[in-house]
């Protein structure tokens, strides 16, 4: 080596370089994400860089001759880093309460090698010809080290037996990659690799670190879903209920007026109807279709009793051991009578309900003969009425879907249900 240039400390440390800089990119790319730990992250990232640069310096004093006390700054660096750095990413890993009791080891050996800047030769000296000699303790920044490495292993053990056994697979693996590495430069096979394996190590317990949170975050967002989903399943319910009631209690009223016997036979029928219903009606799972039948049923005898114009409803049930979510085809076949059959008023209003099989769903159609197409946009506007939640509460429920189309001939709806919403 002639000459020492920003050239030269790229080559050495070209891979560390790399890799460092694909966290910092990665951190930043990700900042949003609220990840635990990060704070040791970066000081890690920190130390290794720093190391690399405490490398290049020795190689700098000894290519220039430069006065060998400054390997004494650059030794006292290293001897306070390199277990900083195991003990951060202890302190990464473990929820450690009481940091300043796993970090005595380390003031230790902060404070000897702070002493040996004076010539103290604890640790380590220097002679002039740069040549290094150990002092009295020379290993003992490598048992501190050590320390904090076995301090992961039994922390990876534990995890493992607490059932955290990804965790603790990888925690082992910084452990055993720290022990490995460290045997590897004394023995000569991977000497200089020390930085570079922190990085990877950080790198390999950042990405778990960030499926760990992204895991929680959408564990919360779908917890979040489903409990927003319910909100609106329980407003779109209160909606109904009312809606339906009191169209009910009109057609009752209507009767007192007219036929009180009449009148008396609905309050009967409007009461087994609450009596037996009034679960269904703020029920947030999927019932038998038979049981919404009945309420269909039910509804079509008030609505005949509280009107004079005759229409008639048909039933083509081709399909029936299915659910769906409660009062969805009810009002569907509400509006067909009342924007549609009573349309005509000669008597000839019509509503078909048909059930059918086809590939995996199920699908309910209801048809009327009404004015369809003619609609203005004040009857479109009525029409819509229990329309959109019957929607909805669909979509939310069972993954249904609902299609309204208006003809000349009149106004179809379509529901489709996934046959799996049966179960």
């Amino acid at each position: 080596m002639t000459d020492y240039t920003i050239m030269t400390y790229i080559t050495n440390n070209y891979v560390t370089l790399l890799l460092l800089a694909a966290l910092v990119i990665l951190l930043i790319a990700n900042r949003k994400m609220k990840i635990s730990g990060l704070q040791y992250v970066w000081t890690i990232m920190g130390i290794v860089f720093t190391l690399t640069l405490c490398e290049a310096f020795e190689d700098i004093c000894d290519l220039y001759n430069w006065d060998y006390r400054l390997l004494y700054i650059k030794t006292a660096l290293v001897y306070w880093l390199y277990p900083l750095t195991a003990m951060l990413e202890l302190y990464l890993v473990t929820p450690i309460k009481r940091k300043l009791l796993i970090a005595i080891p380390y003031i230790i050996n902060f404070v000897l090698v702070f002493i040996d800047l004076f010539d103290t030769h604890i640790i380590y000296c220097f002679n002039g010809n740069h040549h290094y000699f150990g002092g009295l303790m020379p290993d003992f920044p490598i048992i501190v080290l050590c320390f904090y490495v076995i301090m992961l292993g039994v922390y990876s053990v534990i995890f493992i037996g607490n059932h955290s056994v990804s965790k603790g697979f990888i925690v082992g693996f910084m452990a055993l990659s720290a022990i490995i590495t460290a045997l590897g430069e004394k023995e000569g096979f991977a000497e200089g690799y020390t930085e570079t394996v922190a990085v990877i190590e950080i790198l390999i317990y950042y990405f778990f670190l960030a499926a760990i949170s992204y895991s929680e975050t959408q564990k919360k967002l779908y917890e979040s879903r489903i409990e927003l989903e319910q909100d609106r399943i329980k407003l779109l319910t209160a909606q109904i209920q009312p809606h339906f009631i009191f169209n009910s209690l009109s057609t009752v009223q209507s009767l007192c007026y007219t036929d009180s016997e009449a009148a008396a036979d609905i309050i009967s029928v409007f009461g087994d109807y609450l009596r037996g219903n009034i679960d269904s009606l703020a029920s947030e799972k999927p019932i038998l279709f038979s049981t919404e039948l009945e309420h269909i049923r039910q509804f079509i005898a008030l609505q005949k009793a509280g009107t004079d114009v005759e229409f008639e409803v048909n039933f083509e049930l081709g399909v029936t051991g299915f659910k769906v979510p409660p009062l969805t085809v009810q009002p569907i076949v509400e509006n067909a009578i009342k924007h549609g059959a009573l349309t005509r008023r000669d008597g000839t209003g019509r509503v078909t309900v048909k059930t059918e099989e086809k590939d995996n769903t199920v699908i309910v159609t209801v048809n009327d003969n009404g004015i369809g197409a003619h609609f203005t946009d004040r009857q479109r506007e009525h029409y819509s009425v229990g329309i959109e939640n019957a929607r909805k509460r669909l979509e939310i429920l069972c993954g249904g879907a609902l299609e309204i189309s208006f003809t000349e001939g009149g106004c179809t709806a379509v529901i489709t249900l996934p046959k799996e919403a049966e179960n």
